[in-house]
């Protein structure tokens, strides 16, 4: 059985999605920064003060080795979209679904603080949708809008997911 790949913006909803998607359908939840950093044992914000280049590279070895999986939902983060090797990875044995989620919705709950690429303030967050907007849409498989109920958007995503096969 095919992956479920969530890729959006960080504060889309991959995370909360991807669980409830994992409770429904009784499979297994990889949050690719996560697993990330459990296998360098650094945290995200440690990998950027290296750089960011050194953070993607490492992303890019993780979602090669998830690619190989199968019957998982897969979290990914905000920036999985910039590398197309990532996408091909991911693609492998699995479906990939753009979580789109209204840019003001995200600002009023993202933590800014915890966010190292929005360090720079609040207008980052409206600057990365915009250069990132049309990397996800090429990206996935489907396009799936969070702006209604969470139960409304993981019943989308099954539905589409299961017509699919």
């Amino acid at each position: 059985m095919k992956n479920i790949v969530l890729i959006g913006m960080m504060g889309c909803g991959k995370t909360t999605v991807s669980k409830l998607l994992a409770e429904k359908l009784v499979r297994e939840v990889i949050d690719i920064d996560e697993y990330l950093v459990h296998k360098y044992q650094m945290s995200i914000p440690e990998m950027f003060d290296i750089s960011e280049d050194y953070f993607r590279k490492r992303e890019t070895i993780c979602c090669q080795e998830i690619g190989q999986l199968e019957n998982t939902i897969v979290s990914t983060g905000g920036g999985v979209i910039k590398n197309h090797i990532n996408i091909k990875a991911l693609h492998e044995n699995g479906m990939i679904f753009y979580l789109d989620r209204p840019i003001d919705n995200i600002y009023q709950d993202v933590d800014i603080a915890s966010r190292p690429l929005l360090k720079d303030g609040p207008e980052k967050l409206y600057e990365l949708y915009y250069e990132r907007h049309q990397l996800y849409l090429d990206s996935c498989d489907y396009h799936v809008m969070n702006d209604q109920t969470l139960d409304d958007v993981v019943e989308k995503i099954i539905k589409l997911y299961q017509e699919s096969k």
